[in-house]
């Protein structure tokens, strides 16, 4: 497996990994290495190499352009170095970028190996967030060409969604039987439920409004940030942001000029038991995530975890969660739209009752569609096809 993500902190590269493993494959994890972590590290089985990448340390698309080809150049030579003794029969690429295949299709074409493209984030869907004008388009031209020869070099394609999977067959020319849906959402069996009291972080009295994740400003948590000031004389909110990011500096600076420091608290990354032990003591999480077109079709981990908890999710209406729960079981709100998310968390906070019928019909649902259990097997049917 290759991944342009260190291990253990994205844990679901680790959960796709270990499931690989249960079923009878011996699986080695070629990832980026962050301050303070080892060359060779061995995490739930899987043996996990790490190349001298300073993974997150970038300012510019063009800078990160060139962090990920130094990857996939180190991830070829690694592979070449370790297939003397291994003799690979699969690659699994964790996308993005979908270029990664690069590093693997020698191995393809000369020694037959087979490929499973994991396409997690859509990189058309990427460039057309984040770049714009004559270079954003040229570019975007690009990414479909780079999106097209990926899938064309591959076996098998793993979605993370069935509106990811509608996109991928829309533009490619690709029997649908080779595109596999695998979510994104916890494995209760290894990582469970932390409970926690608000007392044990000083919450108490609070009406806690959470966000986990990466601090991305395309994530929107700036609305969140807006529907505070609106609401902090209105009930007793605080904002809990548990994860970091490139945008975290900018938002703390939008939270000390708006004066509401007092409502907002910043916790950086956690680990996998603390995270759970926040969203515990949370009494509503958020998705707050803007409408671009990598957003659009998004289905977060985090929606999942929130609803495994227990808790009433406000999340943007935007069309990949909207195909995942329906209003009856997420509060959607308008993306950008600080007045209506506040008008929604203010909701919350007066009805209660009303919240966990919310949350009851959301676990049902999981419970009948969206389990690990179910994810699991779609993706051990994915390597029985190949």
């Amino acid at each position: 497996m290759i991944a342009y993500r260190p291990l253990p902190k994205f844990m679901n590269r680790v959960k796709i990994a270990r499931s690989v493993y249960d079923s009878g494959f011996s699986v080695d994890f070629i990832c980026p290495k962050e301050s303070g972590e080892s060359s060779n590290d061995l995490i739930d089985d899987i043996n996990v190499y790490r190349t001298e990448d300073n993974f997150g340390e970038w300012n510019s698309y063009l800078q990160l352009l060139g962090k990920y080809l130094i990857f996939c150049i180190r991830s070829f030579f690694l592979i070449l170095k370790l297939n003397k003794n291994k003799n690979y029969s699969y690659f699994h690429i964790h996308t993005p970028p979908d270029f990664l295949i690069v590093a693997a299709l020698p191995f393809k074409i000369f020694l037959k190996s087979k490929i499973v493209l994991d396409l997690h984030d859509m990189l058309p869907e990427s460039v057309g967030s984040n770049l714009k004008g004559t270079i954003g388009k040229i570019v975007l031209e690009l990414a479909k060409l780079i999106e097209k020869v990926s899938i064309y070099f591959s076996d098998a394609v793993i979605c993370t969604n069935p509106y990811d999977k509608e996109i991928v067959l829309s533009r490619n020319k690709l029997d649908p039987d080779k595109v596999y849906v695998v979510m994104n959402v916890p494995n209760l069996n290894k990582t469970g439920l932390i409970s926690a009291e608000k007392r044990d972080f000083n919450l108490d009295g609070k009406f806690v409004v959470l966000f986990q994740g990466t601090v991305w400003e395309r994530r929107g948590i700036q609305t969140v940030v807006e529907a505070v000031k609106s609401l902090q004389d209105k009930i007793p909110i605080l904002f809990l942001i548990v994860g970091d990011g490139p945008y975290q500096d900018k938002l703390k600076d939008i939270v000390e000029e708006k004066g509401i420091s007092s409502h907002v608290k910043f916790t950086g990354w956690v680990d996998q038991t603390n995270l759970s032990r926040y969203i515990s003591v949370s009494d509503l999480c958020v998705i707050p995530f803007l409408r671009t077109k990598v957003n659009e079709r998004g289905v977060p981990n985090k929606l999942f975890e929130y609803t495994v908890h227990g808790k009433p999710v406000c999340a943007s209406n935007l069309k990949g969660m909207n195909f995942t729960f329906s209003k009856e079981e997420v509060a959607f709100f308008e993306p950008g739209n600080a007045k209506d998310l506040a008008t929604k968390i203010e909701w919350c906070y007066n009805n209660p009752g009303l919240s966990s019928e919310m949350v009851s019909r959301a676990k049902n649902r999981y419970l009948l569609e969206y389990t690990w259990d179910r994810m699991e097997s779609e993706l051990h049917r994915c390597y029985g096809s190949i």
